[in-house]
């Protein structure tokens, strides 16, 4: 039986942390998985521009959600902290031009659903409910909560700049919620 994708989620983040902290024991090990989900199906990264396109064309005009689960391993104490955060992105309706140069650029190829909300996939999107820095791939506010369960501190000026609701349609969003962070990948 295939997992539902909230359990798919947290499956991934898990797995990618284990497989981190397998490799370096003894370090903390933060992994984090994103999926793009609609009506219960998960639209992960595309194999190719035609499965690019095919996802932009589903989501075109709809709510879906965007999941990113978290896993924090502190290899140190042996503590271990996981939890997941959710936004809903509502897409414009897209026309079969908009989407055909969207995926020509590039960027669909490597990003959960097919578009990069960060990048020029931003022009895509009407608007969001949640966590913008959750669509892009690691909510922040989420994340330092789990590194404290895990009694790891992370200083913050104010925490709540780390997570907010957003609507941004066409623009980026406001400089408090633009947190770039560098990514491990399991291999």
């Amino acid at each position: 039986m295939p997992l539902g994708p909230l359990r798919f989620v947290a499956w991934a983040a898990r797995a990618k942390a284990e497989a981190v902290a397998k490799e370096a024991p003894g370090r903390i090990v933060v992994a984090a998985d994103t999926e793009v989900v609609l009506h219960g199906r998960i639209f992960g990264k595309p194999k190719d521009r035609a499965e690019a396109a095919a996802f932009l064309r589903a989501l075109s005009g709809k709510t879906h959600q965007v999941y990113t689960a978290i896993h924090v391993i502190d290899g140190r104490s042996g503590r271990r902290a996981k939890g997941i955060s959710r936004t809903h992105v509502t897409m414009r309706e897209l026309s079969p031009g908009e989407i055909t140069a969207y995926v020509r650029t590039g960027e669909p190829q490597d990003k959960a659903g097919a578009y990069a909300i960060q990048g020029k996939g931003r022009r895509l999107i009407g608007s969001i409910r949640g966590p913008y820095d959750n669509v892009v791939g690691m909510p922040m506010r989420l994340l330092t909560r789990l590194l404290g369960e895990c009694g790891i501190p992370v200083p913050a000026n104010n925490p709540d700049e780390l997570q907010q609701t957003s609507h941004h349609p066409h623009g980026k969003p406001p400089a408090s919620q633009s947190i770039g962070v560098g990514r491990l990948r399991a291999r």
